[in-house]
């Protein structure tokens, strides 16, 4: 139990009574599909956010929706593309629309343009698969059949088992595996030389890959992401700063094998609310600025960027595209934490909530707000969200010592032969911030909006933020690394906790706070806590309550 610290204001027992009369109306019921929170946004705002590039770009587009989902037994020939098949994969699939989603693809991915010759995006001058923040930053529950859309919240997307999928599709179109080849070259909408030209460009990519992950031993000793989580700082680092530099136009560069490092650290995809006023982002809270927190994303999600010694300089070429960008971070500056939907999941109990209001002081109070003032639409407040040490937290450290430890060697392109990762991210993400900010006086106006006057600072920190919690009852699984499946999970000992269990069922348990992980299901990955950087330990506040207490405490997390 920490010290008690009342952080709670007097008139939270009046917000709290609103709470139970505002919550059940808030809800805009779809027939045909999920409800959808009140959260501040427009229809249009989410569509279009659901769909919009950041120019990212993975495999060309035009094969994207052409490719067959391999492994399958000969005679099936079911499209990657295909909604049942995305949705295993954790994606949530959405209806044909003619503005954002011409080919009913799931929530996240989209066709973007790019027109960069650096590396693989040499094969293939045209469209692009890429993948957006809507794709890991919406989440969705399900409840007796009815499903609750979260927009801002975690996904289940499964990256790893995604990207798996298009490459070996791709090999096995290279291979023309029980006809595979033929069958894609009828269906792609491209010129027949065009394609075949690509494919042998693409082949190329993959076995100087696949010769670099043997250099450098593969993902023997890597920690599987599996659904909801990604390494994505470990992950975005190894493509862009030490895989093959300059493969299209010196294949000899078999890349940077010092700044590969094996993936220890997957964390949960985080709720996005109310992060555009964080005065640090990240778990590890190590990133100050919005614009240039948002690049690095972008990059570490296949981007393109011309790997030479500009890449150093003001003057970098990259397929970050920062309009678009900054039309994002804008509109997350709008979005709302979800309200607990009492009509769908239940009333809540005004007098079990007031009581648990009150152990809500005492146990938790002293780190985390309940829920921040709300901020007019683009107002520029800062909420300080307190940092609490790893030693103190107790919970797995690795996503913050990686972090904090991992040094790259840029010499290959001009730079330093030992450089901390996240200060090379602060030149290059700078670099690329006042590049754009410098072309036109609407580009300044815009980055200073969505930066309210945070400077481009990044840091390392040995601990981890305490977020507010409203909203937690919509961000399962819980910790920075998703190891503890409910919010009465983490109200329990540590040893108490479940040591493994299924993540990637969207059924909602609105009495534990949380999935249904205790059974298999089709595309389900099965977490295991005692594997490196799953740790299901410390955050021991709340874990020496009464039963009653408890449950208390949870039906009062409901009401923010």
């Amino acid at each position: 139990m920490m010290k008690f610290d009342v952080r709670v204001p007097l008139i939270a027992v009046a917000t709290l009574l609103a709470a139970f009369i505002a919550a059940s109306a808030e809800d805009r019921p779809a027939p045909a599909g999920p409800v959808h929170l009140q959260q501040g946004w427009s229809d249009e705002t989410a569509d279009r956010w659901h769909f919009i590039s950041q120019g990212t770009a993975l495999i060309p587009y035009e094969w994207f929706v052409a490719l067959e989902q391999p492994g399958r037994p000969s005679g099936q020939t079911a499209l990657i593309k295909a909604p049942d098949n995305l949705q295993r994969l954790g994606f949530l699939p959405e209806p044909v629309s003619p503005t954002n989603n011409p080919d009913g693809l799931a929530i996240g991915l989209y066709s973007t343009p790019v027109d960069l010759p650096d590396g693989r995006h040499a094969c293939w001058k045209g469209n692009w698969l890429g993948l957006g923040c809507a794709g890991c930053h919406t989440g969705q529950v399900s409840y007796r059949g009815q499903q609750i859309r979260i927009e801002g919240g975690p996904s289940h997307i499964d990256i790893d088992a995604f990207v798996g999928q298009l490459v070996g599709s791709i090999t096995a179109v290279l291979q023309n595996q029980d006809g595979a080849g033929q069958r894609f070259m009828a269906r792609v909408k491209a010129p027949p030389a065009d394609v075949q030209s690509g494919l042998q460009c693409f082949g190329g990519v993959l076995q100087a890959a696949a010769k670099f992950n043997q250099d450098v031993g593969g993902n023997s000793g890597d920690t599987a992401g599996g659904a909801a989580r990604l390494d994505a700082h470990g992950a975005g680092l190894n493509q862009l700063l030490a895989g093959p530099f300059r493969l299209m136009t010196d294949p000899s560069d078999t890349g940077e094998t010092r700044n590969y490092a094996h993936l220890t650290a997957p964390v949960r995809y985080p709720a996005l609310w109310d992060t555009p006023r964080f005065n640090w982002v990240l778990y590890n809270a190590s990133i100050r600025q919005p614009l240039t927190r948002n690049i690095v994303e972008a990059l570490g999600v296949l981007a393109p960027i011309k790997h030479d010694a500009t890449m150093l300089t003001p003057d970098v070429m990259h397929g970050v595209q920062m309009e678009n960008v900054v039309w994002g971070q804008r509109k997350l500056m709008d979005l709302r934490s979800p309200r607990w939907p009492e009509a769908i999941l239940g009333g809540l109990d005004q007098k079990r909530a007031l009581r648990g209001q009150l152990v809500y002081v005492s146990a938790c109070a002293n780190c985390h707000d309940a829920a921040p003032v709300e901020a007019a639409s683009g107002a520029c407040s800062e909420i300080q969200v307190p940092l609490v040490d790893l030693r103190k937290i107790g919970t797995d450290p690795e996503q913050a010592t990686t972090f904090n430890s991992r040094k790259i060697a840029l010499s290959k392109i001009g730079g330093p032969d030992a450089m901390s990762n996240y200060k090379a991210a602060e030149v290059l993400t700078g670099n690329i911030a006042a590049q754009w900010i410098g072309r036109s006086k609407d580009n300044a106006a815009s980055a200073a909006e969505i930066n309210c006057g945070r400077p481009n600072q990044y840091r390392a920190p040995l601990a981890y933020r305490a977020r507010p919690l409203n909203g937690i009852w919509a961000m399962a699984p819980y910790l920075h690394n998703g190891s503890v499946p409910s919010l009465n999970d983490l109200l329990l000992p540590p040893g108490q906790r479940p040591k493994t269990f299924y993540v990637g069922n969207w059924e909602f348990n609105p009495d534990i706070v949380g999935y249904d992980m205790k059974a298999e299901m089709p595309g389900a990955f099965l977490f295991d806590t005692t594997v490196r950087g799953n740790s299901n330990a410390g955050h021991i506040y709340g874990t020496d309550l009464t039963e009653d207490d408890r449950k208390a405490l949870i039906e009062y997390l409901k009401t923010l």
